[in-house]
């Protein structure tokens, strides 16, 4: 499967490279033809086994090559605009970050089931996605009310990336694991979950398939339990 849109547009190039070719301008059908193999890669959208369990937050984005993974797992609180409107005031949250490569799937997944209470676009710089760039680069969040409590999910733009898509509206009643939108060329999402009743089932330096790994876990009884290494 792939992001709609995405055939129609390589078949269109295909079609121009084999004309090119027929005409003997080798080169530039090369190019071309590298042009539809990156995009066929880049705006791949396969399907996902999520899991049925109850009470389970799963990845919101794909880090499964090269430099691709969970990179920040870090305790937050309602300190930023950001956190402010996924924490009550006072409460904490967990943060979990994870950069996507190149080569990783680019349509995020929903982490839990609930509905769409905010989606607030946020514009600012195109730094690098490495590291703790939410408060910097351009962005797009998406709080989700659960069963469970409020669940942020932030897209953020890097370098490469230039463009946020969502998919989901205010009011949208969402299932875990249906898509969120995509971040074209690249970048970094950040999932941000209650620190209350939260069990983390992941680690620092994990590699996430969206819609599919789970990443914690909502319990009866405060854990406070996080994964560094």
């Amino acid at each position: 499967m792939f992001v709609k849109g995405t055939l129609k547009i390589t078949s269109i190039l295909l079609i121009l490279a084999i004309i090119l070719l027929l005409f003997r301008y080798t080169l530039i059908s090369f190019i071309i033809f590298l042009i539809i193999a990156f995009l066929l890669q880049f705006f791949r959208d396969p399907s996902r086994k999520t899991p049925e369990d109850e009470g389970v937050i799963v990845a919101s984005a794909d880090g499964r090559f090269l430099n691709g993974k969970i990179d920040i797992i870090k305790i937050v609180e309602s300190e930023d605009h950001l956190t402010r409107q996924v924490l009550e005031k006072h409460e904490k949250g967990i943060l979990i970050s994870t950069y996507m490569s190149g080569l990783d799937v680019h349509v995020n997944r929903v982490p839990i089931t609930g509905r769409i209470i905010k989606t607030q676009y946020y514009p600012g710089k195109f730094k690098l996605a490495q590291g703790d760039v939410h408060k910097e680069n351009e962005k797009n969040l998406i709080v989700i009310e659960s069963k469970y409590g409020k669940i942020g999910v932030v897209q953020i733009a890097g370098f490469v990336a230039r463009r946020i898509v969502q998919y989901v509206q205010m009011g949208d009643i969402v299932h875990t694991g249906d898509r969120l939108g995509m971040i074209r060329f690249g970048s970094r999402v950040d999932v941000i979950i209650p620190y209350k009743n939260s069990q983390l089932m992941i680690y620092k330096g994990g590699r996430p398939k969206a819609g599919e790994t789970i990443i914690a876990r909502m319990t009866d009884k405060d854990t406070k339990k996080i994964n560094h290494e």
